[in-house]
């Protein structure tokens, strides 16, 4: 005999299961208002949660990314803020895109990748086939495949644990203690930050010839390296030759005049034009950069 009607009994796995569901439901339900609203409590629970070893995950849109909860600044603008300077990017490739400089199929190079979000940000636009993400501080570099994994973009991207710089060798990485995305080489980025960490640098152009990725293939380098964009130009000068259009942070007060000077001169050889990324301004000669006293995210093409 067969008895229709009647409910399912749920087994004791399925009741668990839904009472799991209800309880975290309820629980960011509860907690999400108390951590916006109250930043000394957010900054508790995300170190406690950093110090079990938790990520927490950021579902935005067509992106997810996985952050350090004790990230205070790239983590905290993804947590809290719904995104990490997504808009520099799609204003770079709009900017490529009129000027005619973006090649189906092209490479995108990401110098201190940090998490990705650069590089997800690019193949997502669609313009790029592949990237290759320079990231050599370990625990960013396992974020940045997880990061790739979770946005199905594993199979386009190749990771480079490694610095980039003028020369093939090593180097220390000091550690920022509060921001991720702030580890450098050279000065140290913090006054309380004492952790370093010793770590390979490769040239830009060793390092593609290495990989196979043909020079003409790239349409677009990314550079962010706490001041250290004169040493890492210098060992792409391969594509800097070729005028491959560059996103860097310019960061003049890290920079000693002569060393500005010099970074100013190396990209007039081969550029023409700067467009601020960071700020509302029409495109300018190159020229003009030698005379900008603030930090701004720009493009040369």
């Amino acid at each position: 005999m067969v008895v229709t009607g009647l409910a399912k009994i749920p087994t004791w796995h399925e009741i668990r299961g839904a009472y799991g569901r209800g309880r975290r439901a309820l629980r960011q339900t509860m907690l999400e208002p108390l951590l916006v609203g109250w930043p000394a409590l957010r900054d508790v629970v995300m170190r406690a949660l950093s110090a079990r070893g938790h990520l927490v995950l950021c579902e935005l849109g067509d992106v997810r990314f996985f952050v350090d909860p004790s990230d205070r600044v790239v983590g905290a603008w993804l947590m809290w803020h719904g995104g990490w300077q997504r808009r520099e990017i799609d204003t770079a490739v709009e900017v490529l895109s009129a000027a005619r400089r973006l090649r189906p199929d092209a490479v995108f190079v990401d110098i201190g990748a940090h998490i990705g979000t650069h590089t997800v940000y690019a193949l997502r636009t669609g313009r790029f086939a592949r990237a290759i993400a320079f990231e050599p501080e370990p625990r960013n570099a396992r974020l940045l495949a997880k990061n790739l994994e979770i946005n199905g973009l594993a199979h386009a991207a190749v990771i480079v644990a490694k610095a980039a710089g003028a020369e093939a060798g090593s180097a220390e990485l000091h550690l920022h203690p509060r921001n991720t995305g702030a580890h450098a080489i050279g000065e140290p980025p913090s006054v309380d930050g004492t952790a370093r960490l010793l770590v390979p640098v490769v040239r830009v152009d060793d390092e593609l010839e290495r990989l196979g990725v043909a020079l003409e293939d790239v349409a677009l380098a990314w550079i962010d390296v706490e001041g250290y964009e004169p040493q890492v130009l210098e060992g792409l000068a391969s594509l800097t030759a070729r005028a491959v259009p560059i996103g860097f942070e310019f960061t003049p007060h890290r920079y000693s005049a002569a060393s500005k000077a010099r970074l100013v001169e190396r990209l007039a050889q081969h550029y023409t034009t700067v467009h601020s990324l960071g700020r509302r301004e029409a495109s300018a000669p190159i020229a003009t950069l030698a005379a900008r006293e603030h930090t701004d995210d720009v493009l040369v093409y």
